[in-house]
């Protein structure tokens, strides 16, 4: 069933057994909520994770969703997230403390909280005084040997700590749903990101969109797939993530989705849609085809 999943990587090597010389930052972004933002983030690092790949998820989104999926239900109200947002750190330690292991292998998480809708404030006040917006890139660049993948799950509300996600990020990923399409907002973003580049000369990378939720190839979809290619070219990823009920029933039990069923169609698109992304050389891939491949 797997071996349609032809690799296609060209990710480099280190000393270090297959990991990755310095690991990439991943934003999933989309100002409007309901797209399978976290859903993707969350399983996008779970893949990743399986495919025995050091993966760091952080939970920027104040609904919390991504952090309540790995048990830490209050968030972390003991966080100070001035000092990570404001504060450049010393040493990768101070930046580790931040974070803490889930009960999945190879999978940490920086958890949320109701705090973070606090500190766009401080952020702002800060950024009277610099370029505060590039202190978040500076301290997950004192990981960046720790882990191969930090993937971020960022709120759906335009602010300064979505800013700051985006100048942290090495690539930025938009989930879109046919029924709620914005346009406007993509080319907000993209245009952000480009702005983003210039002033700090960065080189963040819009890696794509791609759609989620889809019910089937009506003609609906295929006319706004159509219409996708048309309007943003190669940047309209295309692999698609079908709808089905292990999606929404592995929310609801707060199972990531590959436990929860990982032979549901969903699970093999986002599978597709990590290999299309070139996130996975072929040892990794190995590792997750034998567990696609278990009794589990």
């Amino acid at each position: 069933m797997y071996n349609k999943f032809k690799v296609n990587s060209v990710q480099k090597k280190s000393k270090h057994k297959g990991r990755a010389i310095m690991s990439q930052v991943i934003s999933l972004i989309n100002e409007k909520g309901g797209v399978g933002k976290s859903t993707s983030a969350i399983t996008i690092a779970q893949i990743l994770a399986i495919a025995r790949y050091k993966v760091l998820l952080i939970d920027l989104d104040p609904q919390m969703n991504t952090t309540k999926m790995f048990g830490q239900d209050g968030g972390n109200p003991g966080i100070n997230y001035e000092h990570l947002f404001c504060e450049k750190q010393l040493r990768p330690d101070a930046v580790l403390e931040f974070t803490c292991p889930t009960e999945y292998e190879n999978i940490s998480i920086l958890s949320a909280s109701r705090e973070l809708s606090a500190i766009v404030y401080k952020i702002y006040e800060r950024s009277k005084e610099g370029a505060v917006e590039l202190i978040l890139k500076y301290n997950l660049g004192l990981l960046k040997e720790l882990y191969d993948y930090i993937i971020v799950d960022n709120s759906p509300f335009k602010s300064y700590l979505t800013t700051c996600a985006m100048c942290a990020s090495d690539k930025v990923l938009t989930p879109i749903c046919v029924d709620n399409f914005s346009y406007d907002g993509l080319m907000s973003l993209i245009d952000i990101i480009d702005a983003l580049n210039g002033k700090y000369s960065l080189s963040i990378e819009f890696a794509g969109i791609f759609m989620t939720r889809v019910a089937g190839r009506t003609t609906l979809f295929r006319q706004m797939f159509e219409s996708y290619e048309n309007m943003f070219g190669d940047k309209f990823l295309p692999v698609s993530i079908r709808n089905c009920i292990a999606v929404s029933e592995s929310n609801t039990t707060f199972e990531p989705l590959l436990t929860y069923d990982k032979r549901c169609t969903a699970a093999q698109d986002y599978i597709e849609l990590v290999n299309y992304l070139k996130l996975m050389d072929s040892q990794h891939f190995n590792s997750l085809e034998k567990y696609m491949k278990g009794g589990k």
